[in-house]
Order: C-alpha cells, then structure tokens, then sequence
C-alpha cells in the first residue's frame, strides 16, 4: 500500500516525500505522486527495507540499475535511475520512479537537503594523516556530554558521508565527520554536503601526490575546508605544521582560528611528554593525560580532539577519562602477541611522513629480541615515489631495527639505500610478493621479536597475519 504524507503530519527526520526528492535533486518524477513517502534511503538491494528509496549509484564492479528488479520485489517503494541509462524494471512496476542526471550527486543532494534539516554544530575533520583517529577521539570526547553522529570506519568519501548524513535523527545534537580526498576538489564538495562549522586539519603531508603533485597542492586541497565552513567558522589547526602554521595568502577574515601543538606556541599545547613501553603521557594546562599508545604523533591527534571537546565545554576531567579509555582504530600501531613474539600492525595506510611517525615509535619501543621491520610500498606518490622510498630505507639504516623485510619493487629500492648506508645486507630480505615475505618471515622470526608492519593499503600487509 503506498503511504501519502498527511497535510501538516510530522514526519520522522529520515522521511522523504517524492516532491523533496525532486526538490533536493532536481529530477524529473516518471511515475507516482508529489506527496508518496518514502521511509529511507538504500545504495544497496542487500540490506534494502520495504519502503526505502533506492539509488542506482554506478561503482566499479557494480551498477545499481541491474539490480533494480530485485529492489522492487524487496519493497523499495521509490527508484532514482540515470536519464542516460536503460532500465529493465521487471514484472512488478514501482510506486514512484525519479529520474536524475547523476544517480551519485542524486545521493549527495539528498544528504544535503536532510543535512538542512538540523541546526546542529557538524566539525569537519581532514589531514594527510590522522584523520580516522582523531575523528574517534573527537567523537569520543564529546559523546560524554553529547548524543554525536560519526561516519564509520574510514568512510570518508562523497558515498561514506553522504550515507552517515543521512542517518540524522532528532536526537543528534552534532556531527563529526571524517573529510578524505585524493583528487582536487573532493574537500570542497564534501564540504558542501556536511556544511560543517567547524573544521580540524590534522597535518599537510606528502601524500597522494600522483594527484596533488606537491605538498603545496596538498594544502590547497586541504584547505578548502577552512574555506568552505559554515557558521560561527572555527578552524582548529597543527601549531606544528609548518605549511599550516605559514596558512595560505587571502585568509578568510571571518574564520575564528585555534592552534595545537608541542613545539611551536600554540593555543591548546602537549607539556611534558613521557614514552613508556605501553603508553604515552603529557600535560595539557594542569591536566595529566595519557593513551595507550608509543606513537608519539597520537599526541597531536588528542590535541585536536582536547580543543574541539573544550570548544563544546566537555568537562577537563572526562577529558582526561576519555583519552585513558580510548581505543585505537584497527591497524593504528596496534600490538598483538603471536606465538611469543610481538606484531605491531600499523598497516591502515602509510605515506612518507607517516611511515616516519611509525619508524620513530618503533625505534624507541622497548624490545627484549631482535626489531625487524616489513614495510611494502607507499603508493600514490607520483614521480618522487622512488625518492621517498630511498630516504625511507636511509631513516632505517639509522635505527636500532635489526631486519628489514621489503615487498614490493619500491620497497626494494628502500632496501638498496638501508644497504648503502651500512644496514647489513645479511639482515635485508627483498620480496616481490607477500607470499615470499610470510615464507621469509617464518623462517627468520623467533620468540621475543618485535614485527613491524607498514605499507600503503593497497599492498594488503595484513593478509601476513592470516
């Protein structure tokens, strides 16, 4: 039975009708009625609910528009198909058919009208590096005051965040929202969608160069968050950042500006740092903080999340509660024993100052045996990969790890540079595949050794650990 909205009925937040569909994506309506309602929203015919709008979103190895029939024997009350594409509805015709001119920006227009339908602060997080932990710190922070959104796991593109955008309910009282890029661009229109007030960046890093092309294009890219805030307009910064701490030319006068850091002065700042074998601690004003964790750039991370939860008047000592009980993303420098040894799996992600940031950790991490560190290759660099994959191999040579392990034809040249410098070539295995890496890695490991694992995502380092 198709459910019309009733003249001044209150509807749950998630509802649409077909005329707010048309309204937010300025489709044309083929079949039903302006005032259909719908319940929510679905990409995927899976885990689709009678009732739901269905979105044909075109992926790489999917096309939604093949899988419109099985969505309307599902229960999908509503159908947003591509004008350009031809569709087979099947035997059952839908209640309501919309047709856009992008089924993607169809999804982001929806999360953008119900993105307007809350007056609620939304804090916009992005960064080279850092932006999945800091967001779960933030959020962590502030869910012991608030009821908070977040986007889960790394969802951080238009699809990830536009589908946590439309999980706003009347109980949220704010959001916050991991921003990620790889192409220019992608900032500003993730910016529009989430229309945060609020935005954090982490750190400007060589990363993704293939498409920035330098670190300058890194920040321009970046920064359009800062551009794109909406009211009150804060920006919360790292102090320590040099590309940060410099900002571009033109600032936004109307942007409120806050800074973190250890180094350089700064608004909110991490005062005596101790490293211990399980955890880090650090005051911040007269607070005594510490995480679980040797990474030592998680610090700037809690930094970011103390201003945002201060910002909102989270009290210092829930603060203080909420950095002890935090636990870290998976593959975030997470330690794990296996048969004796240690195995450290940082192995999310990884660019050239993020492989540092773990290398430096390693380094002054405590360890009864032998440190022997498997590293695959960093991707996305652009025509400095083999350049950063050398300094990176140099930087080993001057640690006390004692085995390196390299996958992959980039993290080879890693290893002829550990090697130039004096790394013994005994204690160097070079690998092309991670199969020959878990042999090498058998055969060579023993009780008490201490493994760390990094490398870009797409070289799928925690497959050893299978």
């Amino acid at each position: 039975m198709v459910r019309h909205r009733i003249p001044g009925e209150k509807m749950p937040a998630h509802f649409f009708t077909a005329g707010e569909v048309i309204e937010a994506t300025g489709g044309a309506l083929i079949i039903g009625e302006p005032d259909e309602l719908f319940t929510g929203i679905s990409i995927d015919s899976r885990t689709l609910k009678k009732g739901d709008i269905f979105i044909c979103i075109k992926g790489e190895r999917f096309d939604g528009h093949d899988f419109i029939p099985e969505a309307i024997a599902k229960g999908a009350s509503c159908i947003i198909f591509s004008r350009y594409n031809v569709i087979l509805l099947g035997s059952t015709i839908p209640h309501s058919l919309i047709a856009v001119g992008n089924t993607l920006g169809a999804l982001s227009d929806l999360a953008y009208y119900h993105r307007k339908r809350f007056a609620i602060p939304v804090i916009g997080i992005t960064g080279s590096n850092g932006k999945t932990t800091t967001k779960e710190m933030i959020s962590r922070l502030l869910s012991s005051k608030y009821k908070v959104l977040k986007n889960e796991g790394t969802q951080n593109n238009s699809i990830g965040l536009s589908l946590t955008l439309l999980n706003l309910r009347h109980h949220h009282e704010m959001a916050v929202l991991e921003l990620g890029t790889n192409h220019f661009g992608e900032i500003r229109e993730l910016a529009r969608i989430a229309a945060p007030s609020v935005g954090v960046i982490t750190n400007i890093g060589p990363a993704h160069l293939e498409f920035f092309g330098d670190e300058g294009g890194v920040l321009k890219e970046k920064w359009d968050l800062v551009e794109e805030l909406a009211w009150p307009r804060i920006a919360i910064l790292n102090g320590d950042d040099p590309l940060l701490r410099e900002r571009p030319s033109g600032l936004p006068g109307d942007v409120t500006f806050f800074t973190f850091g250890i180094h350089h002065k700064a608004d909110i700042m991490a005062q005596r740092v101790r490293r211990g074998k399980k955890k880090i601690s650090f005051y911040v004003k007269r607070y005594p903080c510490s995480l679980t964790t040797v990474s030592r750039v998680n610090i700037y991370n809690a930094l970011a999340a103390y201003t945002v939860a201060r910002l909102f008047s989270v009290d210092a000592y829930d603060i203080i509660k909420g950095f002890q009980d935090f636990a870290f993303p998976k593959a975030r420098f997470q330690m794990k024993k296996v048969k004796g040894m240690t195995i450290i799996d940082d192995a999310y992600n990884a660019n050239p100052a993020s492989f540092r940031c773990a290398l430096d950790a390693f380094h002054h991490l405590p360890a009864s045996g032998r440190k022997i560190m498997v590293m695959a290759d960093m991707m996305e660099l652009g025509n400095r990969a083999e350049l950063f994959h050398q300094q990176m191999g140099e930087a080993l040579s001057k640690t006390n790890v004692n085995v390196i392990v390299g996958i992959g034809p980039l993290s080879q040249g890693a290893c002829d540079a550990a090697q130039t410098c004096g790394f013994n070539p005994r204690s160097i295995f070079r690998c092309s595949s991670l199969e020959q890496a878990r042999t090498i890695i058998s055969a060579i490991a023993k009780k008490n050794d201490t493994i760390l694992l990094k490398g870009s995502r797409a070289m799928k380092l925690e497959d050893l650990l299978i």
